[in-house]
Order: C-alpha cells, then structure tokens, then sequence
C-alpha cells in the first residue's frame, strides 16, 4: 500500500521537455529535480516552425504584378534579355513566356504596384521600354529559418 501512494505521487512529474533556446526553460530545468529533463536539439524546434508555417501559410497565386523588361516576337533576344536580367538581379525571378507572336520577358513577384516600383526604376535605365503589368503572381508566406 505505501509504494502504491509513492508511484502516486510522482506520476504527475514524468517529464520536462528542455529547449536550448527558451531561457525559462531552461530555469525551470534546474528548479525541478523531481521531473527528467529532456534536452532537445534547436533544430527540432526550427523543423516545428516551418511544419507551423506550411499548415497556415504556404505557396500560391495571387493577382500581383511584375515588371515587364521586353515584348517583342524575336526569341534570341528574349532568351538575352532574361539571361542578362538574371545576371544583373540573382534573387529576382525571372519568367519567359510566349503569347503569339509576341515573346514577353517579366520578372518579379509583387503583391502591390509600389512594391515593384524599386525594381521598375533600376530596370528603365538598362532595358527599354520597361512597364509595370499586373499579373498572376507567385506568393511565399513560408518563412526559411536555417
């Protein structure tokens, strides 16, 4: 009868989940030595976030605009042009697309025209003409936490 009240006692302090990045975690890991402390690796909880931000964010279309560097029905210098943009601009993404027969060079994803402004500007003094056309863009709510 006495060990049953002493596994009693101690069934409500099983465990104590401790990360590396929660300073009051980790004071609670020190005041408590009823309990055992699980040590977690901080990339576990990095891997919990970008879980968190596909359930309630993610990857999708949305009616946006992006800045058109060319219009014209010569695929060489389309293919130039964006080859030349990608070169000049790494983190802008670049899209290619033929409507018959004219080949179009668009790049950006921006939710709203001032957004695309910045870019609007530093892309007139090296292509012409240039314009910003709205557009069916690529949205990224999912934060990289690395």
């Amino acid at each position: 009868m006495v060990l049953c009240l002493l596994l009693q006692a101690n069934h409500g302090k099983a465990q104590i989940k401790v990360s590396y990045d929660d300073p009051a975690a980790h004071n609670k890991r020190n005041t408590d030595t009823a309990g055992v402390a699980l040590h977690a690796d901080p990339r576990l909880d990095v891997l919990l976030r970008r879980h968190k931000d596909a359930m309630y964010g993610g990857i999708y279309s949305a009616h946006g605009y992006r800045v058109q560097i060319y219009n014209g029905n010569d695929r060489n210098k389309a293919t130039s042009v964006k080859n030349d943009f990608m070169r000049r601009f790494p983190g802008i993404p670049t899209y290619l697309t033929y409507v018959s027969p004219h080949f179009r060079v668009k790049v950006g994803n921006f939710r709203s025209r001032a957004e695309a402004e910045d870019i609007y500007r530093q892309a007139t003094t090296l292509y012409n003409p240039c314009m910003i056309v709205p557009d069916i863009v690529v949205i990224n709510t999912i934060r990289n936490d690395n």
